[in-house]
């Protein structure tokens, strides 16, 4: 009986032991992490599996602060969420195509570009400092949670939009060769570096970028930025961000003349909208006017100085804005 006893005891304890094992489905990954010791950098110069064991066990995660793994044919870093304590992690140029690293609260460091990403959660990194997330397939990256984001390289990309508006420390970003970007909100109040580091290079070979929200004392600054970068496209300039990417749609609706000296004319008999504002340069709304589903509208800015205005229209259905110069 007594044997019996100890004989259910090693299988508890075996049993324990195991429910400690970290799965990782990507073997690659998991290979890797065991090849980690004090003679490599892989685990910052530490061994991670500290018994042998050919295992990574939960505490052994723990103990890790620095993860270095790029180059790896690596497609699944699951498991990396009981990695709770890294602060700097290097996954670039594996086979990533989804990431979720929302449990690594305390990293700061982040360099998972050279993937082949199409989701990557950064959620509640309220610590992460330093970001490169270039040369994937994102569409869209919610950076409204990482209040400590101060540097983002995101070149190569499929993104729309990039907003840095709700990173009050942000100030440096390298976001270029997206084809699909249209829009980038930097509006953070906190002073952008409008000159090229290393980690703040030319907004250039985006085609379609044509809408820039700033805060109002950076409007001349990146005007002067991408005229240094020669980017002669057309861009909007604003910094009332209430204006979406939404609102800058292709439309077959026109204002003419545009450019104007006095007033422009327009037909509302279609869209209908009911109403227009009009914006300065600085995003501030200089003129609201209510409007009549007529053939000939019109709209007076002989009053208003030389420059460059946006012209929001607005009904229940949708908003479209557009860029008119007056002369």
């Amino acid at each position: 009986m007594k044997n019996s006893y100890i004989f259910i005891f090693f299988i508890f304890i075996n049993i324990c032991s195991y429910g400690q094992f970290i799965e990782f489905p990507d073997t690659n990954f998991k290979a890797l992490l065991l090849l980690a010791d004090v003679g490599n950098e892989i685990g910052g110069g530490i061994k991670i599996d500290t018994n042998n064991n050919g295992e990574i066990e939960q505490s052994e995660a723990l103990l890790v602060n620095v993860l270095t793994i790029p180059s790896s044919n690596i497609n699944n870093i699951i498991g990396i969420e009981y990695f709770i304590n890294l602060q700097e992690l290097n996954c670039a140029n594996n086979l990533l195509t989804t990431a979720d690293l929302s449990a690594l609260n305390q990293l700061s460091l982040l360099h998972i570009g050279s993937n082949q990403l199409t989701n990557l959660n950064l959620t509640g990194l309220t610590n992460l400092y330093f970001l490169i997330c270039g040369g994937n397939q994102l569409t869209e990256l919610n950076f409204s949670t990482l209040s400590g984001l101060k540097i983002a390289i995101c070149g190569q990309n499929l993104f729309t939009e990039l907003d840095f508006s709700n990173n009050p420390v942000f100030d440096q970003l390298r976001a270029d060769e997206c084809p699909n970007l249209t829009t980038i909100k930097i509006n953070n109040n906190y002073s952008q570096i409008f000159t090229q580091t290393p980690y703040n290079g030319c907004w250039d070979e985006n085609p379609n970028l044509v809408n820039i929200c700033v805060d109002a004392n950076e409007v001349a600054p990146i005007q002067t930025f991408l005229s240094n970068c020669n980017i002669t496209q057309p861009i909007n300039i604003y910094t009332d961000c209430t204006l979406s990417n939404n609102d800058f749609v292709a439309t077959s609706f026109k204002l003419a003349p545009n450019p104007t000296s006095g007033t422009v004319f327009f037909d509302n008999s279609v869209n209908a909208f009911n109403t227009v504002h009009v914006y300065n340069y600085l995003g501030q709304e200089i003129l609201s006017k209510k409007l009549a589903p007529i053939f000939n509208e019109k709209l007076d800015l002989s009053s208003f100085e030389k420059g460059i205005y946006i012209v929001k229209y607005t009904n229940e259905r949708e908003n479209v804005s557009l860029k008119v110069v007056k002369e």
